[in-house]
């Protein structure tokens, strides 16, 4: 699959994140960027605990000191490098990462899958 321009690196701030959205309905597959420490990392923006998206307003992903992601629907506090649950109700578990790449200032989505592809298969793997 060809890559799939995300954002200019630029447009984060350290950190900071920058959300994506791709594709509508069921093949919508919501993106949450994150730079921290001069890294960049890319995650379905969709909580384990309950699968809603973090933020509430957009792109307000970030707890206030900018140390973690932060679900808004529920608390759930998430590792920016990571994506693992660092507390909250879905401790043990983590967002889904998703392969990215970077060239001439700029993220890509780089997954062998296509972006519909990733969020039915997203959908299909909750068990309620």
């Amino acid at each position: 699959m060809t890559a799939i321009f995300l954002c200019r690196i630029e447009q984060l701030s350290d950190p900071g994140t920058w959300n994506v959205v791709l594709g509508q309905g069921e093949d919508e597959l919501d993106i949450v960027i994150v730079q921290t420490s001069g890294a960049r990392h890319a995650y379905v923006n969709c909580c384990p605990h309950q699968f809603i998206p973090l933020e509430t307003f957009p792109n307000h992903f970030l707890t206030e000191d900018g140390k973690y992601l932060l679900c808004s629907g529920h608390g759930a506090r998430f590792e920016l490098a990571t994506g693992a649950c660092y507390s909250g109700p879905c401790l043990g578990q983590g967002l889904d990462r998703l392969v990215i790449e970077e060239r001439d200032g700029a993220i890509y989505l780089a997954e062998p899958l296509a972006p519909a592809e990733i969020a039915r298969s997203k959908r299909a793997a909750r068990r309620w």
